[in-house]
């Protein structure tokens, strides 16, 4: 029997109030240790910490409500179209790209020069940044690739989606937890996206493993887009010139990828009777959402 219910007691407050105090901690500590530990060593070191701290929050939580994990992870179908997953997950991809091409363009229209003074972000480390490089640039990548899909799915649509579902109903809740996972990213619009698109994969699947999968593609397409990016940057250092942004490719890229996406959401959106995954009964030993 399906209990509703069983999210009523996770409140998504409290672990706000914990990162708040994670963030005052981590401060203090950097501000203390400045002399013996780099910046780079000090972002690799509140990565983790973040993600072990959300997921002691969300074990603890599960502990209390005594989750049937069977069911809020569930298994991969045995026929799932992998075609179709590396598919959207490479028009999100595209379209995030669209999007910071745009942006760059809107900037640089604002004000032409301003892109040869923007500092350049990279998601490696160098000798410059850290002694400790190598072994900071492979703990990051296991941060962000492995680590961080499962702990952000888990809680954006295994909890949040959940809680929200029981709160609000399950396309407020879908909107609502998408939205905080696009706050919570640089790429606002672009994570947005992403989020209702793992909602859906979750709901129409009935397994978290389909969205950390996705999740895990994702990020280690970004992490390959930015070694082509640096490859491209140190060529035009070389150069002493700065790669002008495209406005036509950002349209293109836009357009191509949103069509997909869209196309996805609209035959995917939820209907009234859908519901999440651990909310999801069974027909005869089939799961609800194998009629979706």
């Amino acid at each position: 029997m399906v209990n509703e219910s069983t999210f009523e007691a996770v409140k998504i407050r409290y672990l706000v109030l914990w990162i708040i105090l994670l963030f005052i901690v981590m401060t203090v500590f950097v501000l203390a240790s400045h002399r013996l530990l780099k910046g780079a060593e000090w972002s690799v070191a509140f990565g983790l910490l973040f993600y072990a701290l959300i997921s002691y929050w969300m074990l603890r939580n599960f502990r209390k409500i005594h989750l049937d994990y069977s069911r809020f992870i569930g298994h991969i179908p045995h026929d799932y179209n992998w075609l179709f997953l590396l598919t959207i997950v490479f028009a999100v991809i595209i379209f995030s790209l669209g999007i910071t091409e745009l942006s760059r363009y809107i900037v640089s229209v604002m004000d032409p020069g301003i892109l040869g003074e923007l500092p350049r972000t990279s998601l490696f480390y160098t000798p410059q940044d850290t002694p400790l490089a190598p072994f900071m640039n492979f703990l990051d990548f296991l941060t962000g690739v492995i680590a961080a899909p499962i702990v952000e799915e888990l809680l954006f649509r295994g909890v949040m989606l959940h809680r929200f579902t029981f709160k609000w109903g399950l396309k407020k809740a879908i909107l609502a937890s998408s939205l905080i996972f696009g706050v919570l990213h640089a790429d606002f619009i672009g994570a947005f996206i992403f989020g209702l698109v793992m909602c859906i994969l979750y709901i129409k699947t009935g397994t978290i493993i389909i969205p950390i999968i996705a999740h895990m593609l994702n990020n280690m397409l970004a992490y390959a887009m930015q070694m082509l990016s640096n490859i491209n940057h140190q060529n035009s250092a070389l150069m002493h010139t700065t790669p002008n942004p495209n406005i036509g490719m950002a349209v293109f890229l836009l357009i191509v990828a949103g069509m997909v996406i869209f196309f996805f959401l609209y035959r995917n959106w939820p209907k009234a009777y859908w519901n999440p995954p651990y909310f999801q009964r069974d027909y005869q030993g089939v799961q609800e959402n194998y009629y979706y």
